[in-house]
């Protein structure tokens, strides 16, 4: 196990379970990114007058789509005129996401307790994120798009903002 002055615990863990784990949560966090991105098309895509959203009560935008899940932010992506393809690249990511999320472990219970069947989830895991990751960082473009188009703002400018950003909250 490795220890960080942010453990708080110390499992027994063999290092193919580290791996498992820590390959699981890359998966996870490569589909919660390509969420943040459809996000953020789908805002710059609002500022645009692209499209809008039936926000019912809610004020804000972004507070509305962050309660989507990701078949829904797919949907509102397809009503705001996405073409086929696209389309279909995100369906695999989320066949990929619901899988991973809603049913890996539990099917892989058996492999889970051996050296061998982890190494089988570890292939499985890679496959998963490369599904999931390859969709993900497509859409990071295309937002890298929307963002020079619809604000005018570059991956150069983006990046000054943000590294500001982390210096007035470290200095805070």
């Amino acid at each position: 196990m490795f220890r960080t002055k942010h453990s708080t615990w110390e499992p027994e863990w063999s290092p193919t379970e580290h791996e498992v784990f820590r390959d699981f949560g890359y998966a996870a966090f490569t589909a919660q990114m390509l969420e943040s991105s459809l996000v953020q098309i789908l805002l710059a895509a609002e500022f645009a007058g692209r499209i809008s959203f039936d926000k019912k009560r809610d004020v804000e935008t972004e507070l509305f789509l962050s309660k989507k899940t990701l078949g829904q932010l797919i949907a509102e992506m397809k009503r705001g005129g996405m073409d086929e393809q696209a389309a279909e690249l995100l369906e695999d990511a989320l066949t990929a996401r619901n899988y991973l999320m809603h049913h890996f472990f539990v099917w892989h219970a058996a492999d889970y307790v051996t050296e061998d069947g982890r190494g089988k989830m570890l292939k499985e895991l890679q496959s998963l994120r490369f599904r999931i990751g390859r969709v993900q960082h497509a859409f990071s473009q295309v937002r890298q798009q929307a963002y020079e188009q619809f604000f005018g703002i570059t991956s150069d400018e983006l990046k000054r903002r943000y590294d500001d950003y982390l210096k007035k909250r470290s200095a805070a």
